[in-house]
C-alpha cells in the first residue's frame, strides 16, 4: 500500500501543480483581457464625450462643456466622468487623481490609461483624453472605473479553480486507490509471500501474475528462480546423501582395518580359554573324576565360554556398520568399552593400558559407536608407534579455559577431553602438518590405509569438537580429543 500511496501522492501533486499554473496564467490572461476590454470602453466613451465637449466648449464656453460632463455621470452607472487641469494651477476639484507628473504624455495630446488606488482601499481604471484649450492651457475628461468587479470576478475564478483541483484530487485519490489495490497491492502481496515462502524453504507453491507488465515479469522471474532453487535443493540432497553415505562406507571400511588389526591380538587371546576349554573337557571324558571335580569343570568351561562370547560379541559390535545415533553417554563408558578391545593386541605388544577417569561424569551428546571408533584408531597407532613396548594411558577429563578454533563454535564453553597418549617414536613437524589429510600414512604399503585420522577427526568435528595433537621425535605422542559436553542441568 505504501508504494500505491507514493505514486498516488506524486501523480496527485503533478496534476495540482499543473492545474494551478494553468488557473494562474489563465486568470492573469483574463485579468489582462477584461482590463483591456474595459480600458478600450473607457475610450470609446472619452472619444465621444471628447468630441461633444469641444464643440460646446467652442460654442457656449467652458461652463457649458464642464456641466455637461457632470450631467454625463448620470447616464453612466459603472463610469465617473469629470474634468480636470493638467496643471498646478488647478483647485481641488479639477486636480486629477493621480499625480500630474504621472500625465506627461497628455500634452502631447496622447490618450493616458492607468490604474490606481483609492484611500479606502478600491482600485479603479482611469482614462485621461487631453483636450488643448486656446490659450495653450490642457485640460482633460477623466473617466474613472472601478475595478471591484474584476476583482470579484477573479476571486470567483480563484474559487471555481480550488473547486476543481479540490475534487481532482479526491477523485484521483479515489481512482488511484481503488486501481492501486487491484494492480499494485494484491500482486505485491502475492509476490511477498511467495518471496517469503521461498525464503522459509518451501518451493511447493507456484504464483503467476497475468499480463505482461513488470509485475508479471518479476513473477515469472521470481517462479523460474523458485523452479531452479527447488532443482538445486534435490541434487544437494543427493549429493549429500551420496557424500554420507560414501564416509559410511569409508569410516566401515576403516572400521575394518581396525578389526583386522584387533583379530592377531585377539586370536592370542582366545587361543588361552580354547585350551582351558579343550583340557577340562578331556578331564571330564576321562573316568574316575569325582562329582565335584566334575562341577569345578564345568563351571570353569561355562567361565571361559561366557569370555569367549562376549569378546566375539564386542568385536561383532565393533564391525557392524549402522546409522549415527546420538545420545547421551559418559566418556567413562567410552573408555572402559575400548579398554576389552585393546588389551589383547596390547599384550601382544608387550604394552601396558593405563585408564584414568575423572572423579565427576562427563556426559556428552554424542554417538558411542563413532567414539569408539575414534579412540580404537588413536589407541593402534599409538600400540603401532611402540615396536618395543611401552604404556599407552588413556585418560577422560574436564578442561577449563579451553580456547576452541575459529571453526568450532564457543557453545556453552564446557569441554571435556579424551585423551591418548603413548611413548611411541613421536612425529615431526611436517608430518603434524599432513596426518589428518586422508590417505597420508607413515606406515609401510599394507599396514594402513591412511584413513583412520581423517575419519576420526571427521567425526569429532561432527560431533561440535576437534583434535588437537602434541608430539616431539622420540618423545611419543598424546592425541586430545575435545567435546562439548552437558552441563548438570541438561543444556549443552
Amino acid at each position: 500500500m505504501r508504494l500505491t500511496v507514493k505514486i498516488t501522492f506524486a501523480v496527485l501533486l503533478g496534476i495540482a501543480l499543473i492545474l494551478s499554473a494553468y488557473s494562474y496564467f489563465s486568470i492573469q490572461r483574463e485579468r489582462e483581457q477584461l482590463k483591456k476590454n474595459l480600458s478600450r470602453e473607457a475610450r470609446h466613451i472619452g472619444e465621444s464625450l471628447r468630441v461633444i465637449v469641444t464643440e460646446i466648449w467652442q460654442q457656449r464656453g467652458e461652463r457649458e462643456a464642464i456641466a455637461f460632463l457632470k450631467k454625463a455621470n448620470q447616464g453612466y452607472t459603472e463610469t465617473l466622468v469629470r474634468w480636470v487641469w493638467i496643471d498646478e494651477e488647478a483647485s481641488a476639484q479639477y486636480q486629477p487623481r493621480v499625480p500630474v507628473d504621472k500625465l506627461e504624455a497628455l500634452q502631447e495630446e496622447e490618450t493616458v490609461a492607468l490604474l490606481a488606488g483609492s484611500p479606502e482601499g478600491h482600485d479603479f481604471l482611469l482614462t485621461y483624453l487631453p483636450l488643448l484649450i486656446d490659450g495653450g492651457r490642457v485640460g482633460a475628461i477623466e473617466l474613472s472605473e472601478s475595478m471591484d468587479e474584476m476583482h470579484s470576478y477573479v476571486q470567483e475564478s480563484l474559487r471555481r479553480s480550488a473547486l476543481v483541483i479540490g475534487a481532482s484530487i479526491a477523485s484521483g485519490l479515489l481512482l488511484m486507490g481503488m486501481l492501486g489495490s487491484i494492480w499494485i497491492d494484491r500482486p505485491m502481496q502475492k509476490l511477498r509471500a511467495q518471496a517469503e515462502r521461498i525464503g522459509t524453504g518451501d518451493f511447493t507453491a507456484s504464483v503467476n501474475l497475468p499480463g505482461g507488465d513488470e509485475l508479471a515479469e518479476l513473477s515469472s522471474t521470481i517462479e523460474r528462480m523458485r523452479g531452479q532453487l527447488a532443482e538445486a535443493r534435490e541434487a544437494e540432497q543427493i549429493a549429500n546423501a551420496e557424500k554420507i553415505e560414501a564416509l559410511e562406507k569409508l569410516r566401515h571400511t576403516e572400521r575394518l582395518a581396525t578389526l583386522g588389526q584387533l583379530s592377531a591380538g585377539m586370536a592370542h587371546e582366545l587361543g588361552t580359554p580354547l585350551n582351558v576349554i579343550t583340557g577340562r573337557a578331556k578331564l571330564i571324558s576321562t573316568a574316575g573324576m569325582d562329582e565335584q571335580d566334575v562341577s569345578r569343570s564345568a563351571k570353569i568351561i561355562s567361565e571361559q565360554a561366557e569370555r569367549m562370547t562376549t569378546i566375539m560379541r564386542q568385536l561383532l559390535s565393533f564391525a557392524r556398520r549402522g546409522e549415527a545415533r546420538k545420545q547421551m553417554v559418559d566418556l567413562h563408558k567410552i573408555l572402559c568399552g575400548v579398554q576389552p578391545l585393546l588389551e589383547p593386541t596390547a599384550h601382544k605388544q608387550g604394552i601396558t593400558l593405563e585408564i584414568s577417569e575423572s572423579d565427576q561424569a562427563l556426559p556428552v551428546h554424542a554417538d558411542p559407536g563413532q567414539l569408539q571408533q575414534v579412540l580404537l584408531n588413536l589407541a593402534l597407532n599409538g600400540i603401532q608407534a611402540m615396536p618395543n613396548g611401552g604404556k599407552i594411558e588413556l585418560t577422560s577429563k574436564q578442561v577449563t579455559a579451553i580456547e576452541p578454533p575459529e571453526n568450532v563454535e564457543q557453545g556453552s564453553g564446557l569441554w571435556f577431553c579424551l585423551q591418548v597418549c603413548d611413548q611411541g617414536v613421536g612425529m615431526d613437524e611436517v608430518t603434524l602438518q599432513k596426518i589428518f589429510d586422508p590417505f597420508f600414512t607413515t606406515k609401510d604399503v599394507g599396514q594402513g590405509t591412511g584413513l583412520g585420522l581423517s575419519i576420526a577427526y571427521g567425526i569429532v568435528e561432527e560431533h561440535g569438537g576437534w583434535i588437537a595433537v602434541e608430539s616431539h621425535p622420540g618423545e611419543g605422542s598424546c592425541f586430545s580429543v575435545y567435546l562439548p559436553g552437558i552441563s548438570c542441568e541438561g543444556q549443552a
